[in-house]
């Protein structure tokens, strides 16, 4: 089957190949098994009917004993697909049984002169298209080998190939020189196709090696020019980073400077908008510049929770929001700073879901099991995450903020993976949000990007 490796004429392996081809070959033997249904009623009519006239007891008994062997086989391979699927063993082995049921079928209805004789030319073709070499040319060498043997035994009138229904007799060809000219025609054209059928295959594994490399080489300039645009646009967000602090600089000054209400309230925003566009360059900086190895040391998860909560309470009063820290001393092995940007990110992003009067809390417990680890929670009262959306709210550039970057919460779970934990949002019982996040007893260091 297409089990060979595609450098086998010449050509590297490429990832893909071997897939696209399985798949094809499951889809065409899937039709086979299913179609092979049809052929039993037929060949079964067919089978019976020449047993019924026929005087030979021998062939009687091949004839019907051929009838329920092969209906068998076909019923049990549809049943063997449809429960477990196509196999890499199924082709080689139902093209081998096909070949011997053939020929054993054309010497009891006639041998060359059976007008069964002439399939061997399709199961030949599809030997040679789909069983790996060497064994297809081991079948139609056995095809071949079988010709002559028929014009062998027709030529001697050992046995009468030819059924009563048929004609009778030794056979029906006018002289000997028939049937070995018959042979040599048959075994000729068995050569010819067993050539044209690898030329075949031959052709379809060079036109999938050609359209996956031309993928391949597609998606690698597409990576290199999208490193190149991100290396750039990372230069560039940089670079605004420090007219913006001027400009915010700026804005405090001139709001010191006496101005009426007016005047000062038009600075205050200008120096919130500022802020925002400081957190998105902050945050897309973060996203497109590699991840920084862990610096892994001991540290209180619980005291982690209980000063971010402090960096957000002046946040929370202006928005009428509490934060409440329910974690005792939890010792994790861990690297504090990143933890403490994820838990920076998931309760802003709590902040910004809850309702005014709401509660954000934050809860941080042991995990269970040998390996150990911390499992931290933060929980609001907010329209929660649109179902829809599932695990796309880690995408970059998914964000369900009027003004959100998108990039946040792919950072943040960046950063817990890296530790070999991970960050998940999960509905909350009676309406809201939880953010769970893992990490594990012993963390593994991961690189890669933030992404």
């Amino acid at each position: 089957m297409f089990s060979d490796r595609t450098d086998h004429h010449g050509m590297r392996a490429l990832p893909g190949h071997r897939e696209i081809e399985r798949e094809e070959l499951s889809r065409l033997f899937g039709r086979l098994v299913w179609a092979r249904l049809f052929v039993i009623p037929v060949f079964a009519g067919i089978a019976i009917w020449l047993a019924l006239q026929e005087p030979a007891p021998w062939r009687r008994a091949l004839l019907l004993g051929l009838v329920p062997l092969l209906a068998a086989f076909f019923v049990f391979e549809w049943v063997r697909y449809r429960r477990r699927g196509f196999t890499d063993r199924a082709l080689p082995m139902n093209l081998g049984l096909a070949t011997l049921g053939h020929l054993v079928v054309c010497f009891a209805t006639g041998g060359l002169d059976s007008p069964l004789v002439y399939v061997v030319l399709p199961i030949a073709v599809l030997s040679a298209v789909f069983v790996r070499a060497p064994w297809h040319l081991a079948s139609i060498g056995a095809q071949a080998a079988a010709v002559w043997g028929f014009a062998a035994m027709g030529a001697a009138g050992a046995v009468p190939l030819v059924p009563a229904a048929l004609g009778g007799g030794a056979r029906l060809g006018p002289s000997s020189a028939y049937l070995w000219v018959h042979a040599l025609v048959l075994s000729c054209t068995l050569a010819m196709v067993g050539v044209a059928g690898r030329g075949m295959r031959r052709a379809f594994e060079a036109t999938v090696h050609r359209a996956l490399d031309a993928q391949h080489e597609s998606l690698r300039a597409h990576a290199e020019r999208a490193e190149e645009l991100t290396a750039l646009s990372g230069e560039i967000a940089h670079e605004l980073k420090n007219p913006l602090a001027s400009v915010k600089g700026l804005a405090g000054l001139l709001a010191a400077g006496g101005l009426d209400g007016k005047a000062i309230e038009r600075l205050g925003v200008l120096r919130r908008e500022v802020d925002r566009m400081q957190t998105i360059l902050e945050e897309f900086l973060n996203f497109s510049r590699p991840v920084v190895p862990l610096a892994l040391g001991e540290s209180d998860v619980g005291a982690l929770c209980a000063e971010v909560a402090a960096m957000h309470e002046g946040m929370a009063r202006e928005r009428g929001i509490e934060i409440a820290v329910r974690a005792a001393a939890l010792p994790v092995r861990c690297d504090p700073r990143k933890v403490r940007q994820v838990l920076i990110n998931v309760v802003q992003n709590a902040l910004d879901a809850s309702p005014r009067g709401g509660v954000v809390e934050l809860e941080a417990a042991q995990e269970t099991g040998e390996a150990g680890g911390a499992r931290v929670r933060v929980l609001d009262r907010g329209p929660g995450v649109d179902p829809t959306l599932g695990e796309a709210v880690f995408t970059p550039g998914v964000t369900t903020k009027p003004s959100g970057s998108g990039l946040g919460l792919t950072i943040a779970r960046s950063l817990a993976r890296q530790h070999g934990g991970d960050l998940a949002l999960r509905p909350r019982a009676g309406g809201g949000t939880a953010a769970e996040l893992t990490l594990p007893g012993g963390p593994a260091e991961t690189g890669g990007r933030a992404a």
